[in-house]
């Protein structure tokens, strides 16, 4: 990554440093850069958005055992909070 948008994440300014690092053409988006964006929409709560970045890493690398986890997380609490609206 770069310091600039390294520095923003550390500030806290995570929407900033998403707004940098989505300016950056797809394909010079690899499997760090599409797991570090996952991670911050993550840490923003946009679980939608973060799940189509880790699914992004694993088309790339089916084995990135973080990209795995964070699925396996997310689908985790989507399952929990819809079970619900599946079940009525």
């Amino acid at each position: 990554m770069n310091e600039r948008i390294e520095g923003l994440v550390a500030e806290g300014q995570i929407t900033e440093a998403l707004a940098e690092l989505e300016k950056y053409p797809v394909e010079q988006q690899g499997e760090a850069w599409l797991l570090y964006i996952g991670e911050l929409y993550y840490k923003l709560g946009k679980s939608t958005e973060a799940l189509n970045r880790f699914n992004a890493v694993l088309r790339i690398n089916p084995e990135n055992a973080k990209a795995l986890a964070y699925v396996e997380m997310i689908n985790g609490v989507l399952d929990f909070f819809c079970k619900d609206l599946l079940n009525p």
